[in-house]
């Protein structure tokens, strides 16, 4: 990338120090590798991204390799080992693996201070030596140290292939954004650490999971939503519903449904028009009722204060299963795709994506404890 400005070395360290990123004595150290192996301190450079190699030298961020010099699994440890170095030790990895299961699906591994997360990947083949950059990424931002730590990892260098990063407050960012290094990739999610103390893989333990690692008012509007869940149903039921609905939370009850939502909707126009209708208010209800005696599944609400964020601001069913096998969706979207498209047992489709995200899961888990 072309800068306008030119830099040099000791600019670049002279601005790592003014920021706080490295120490006097880690830049010092930076530039003395530098000009050992025939470096100009002051030479200008156009292209930012010929100085970011100073940042190793200086002993900080890590690379993002093309391509890794032995095994795949060997490199992804690495990767991930160098990445939670930049948090100081607020953030641990161990057991990293990559995992095929039986029917060849792959998924990358490993416990960020005790919690294990996983990532689908996909190789071109099993000898490649390339990475799958967007499980890589994922792992990557699963390591900032969050809590109340502002951090978040970011990309010095134009291209991924080779690049350089750092753990950066915002502040830090801009100034180096400012400096002239492109900074064009920024990763991190909101973390908290913390385990339950529910039994592990139980529906308690993912409930109360959720709420360890959820905001305070995305706290309050799942306990608004599940608070009147049984006393609404049973409204629901005694005033909308014919005597002859199998009120059974099974998938012929489903049927039924979607025969009682299709007759009373034309179309999203009709549903539109009928804003806060009690019949649609307890099918959403319903629908994810059913789904949790189907599927191990539970209710989660995720408050955003951007109104596009998508999967937010809505109760959702999310499967008992690791953010990596996605098996969620929302009951009110399945009912109003429902009314759009008008497919009979689409509905029923769209909600099994939970099931088999936790079958999914345990394949994977089968495949591990078999040394998949």
């Amino acid at each position: 990338m072309g800068n306008a400005t030119a830099h040099t070395l000791r600019e670049f360290a002279e601005t790592l120090v003014r920021l706080g990123i490295a120490t006097e004595e880690q830049a010092a150290t930076g530039l003395a590798e530098a000009e050992a192996i025939g470096m100009d301190l002051d030479e200008e450079f156009e292209d930012t991204d010929e100085l970011t190699f100073l940042v190793g030298e200086c002993g900080l961020g890590f690379q993002t390799p093309e391509k890794v010099s032995g095994h795949l699994e060997d490199g992804y440890a690495e990767l991930l080992f160098d990445a939670a170095a930049c948090a100081g030790g607020s953030v641990v990895v161990d057991d990293v693996a990559l995992v095929k299961d039986e029917d060849g699906e792959e998924y990358l591994h490993f416990r960020r201070n005790g919690r294990s997360i996983w990532h689908p990947t996909e190789h071109l083949s099993d000898s490649t030596r390339y990475m799958d950059w967007n499980a890589a990424f994922d792992a990557i931002g699963d390591l900032v140290p969050g809590n109340d730590d502002p951090r978040s990892f970011h990309q010095l260098d134009e291209d991924s292939y080779d690049a350089w990063w750092l753990l950066l407050t915002p502040e830090q960012a801009k100034g180096l954004e400012e400096f002239g290094l492109p900074m064009p990739v920024e990763l991190g999610r909101w973390v908290r650490d913390g385990m339950p103390a529910a039994e592990p893989e139980t529906p308690a333990w993912y409930m109360e999971d959720d709420r360890l690692h959820a905001s305070e008012e995305s706290r309050r509007c799942l306990d608004a939503w599940l608070a009147p869940m049984d006393a609404a149903l049973d409204r629901w039921r005694t005033a909308h519903l014919p005597d002859d609905f199998p009120f059974d939370d099974s998938l012929d009850s489903l049927s039924a449904l979607e025969r009682l939502v299709l007759a009373r909707f034309d179309g999203p126009a009709a549903l539109e028009a009928a804003v806060g209708d009690e019949f649609f208010a307890g099918a959403v209800r319903y629908v994810g009722e059913t789904a949790l005696r189907l599927w191990p599944c539970r209710w989660t609400y995720q408050h955003s204060d951007d109104p596009y964020s998508v999967s937010a601001n809505e109760p959702m069913i999310r499967s008992n299963a690791p953010d990596g096998f996605a098996g969620e969706f929302s009951p009110d979207y399945v009912l109003r795709t429902l009314v759009k498209e008008r497919t009979s047992h689409d509905m029923r489709e769209r909600m099994s994506c939970v099931g088999e995200a936790v079958d999914d899961y345990h394949k994977v888990l089968r495949a591990r404890a078999h040394g998949g």
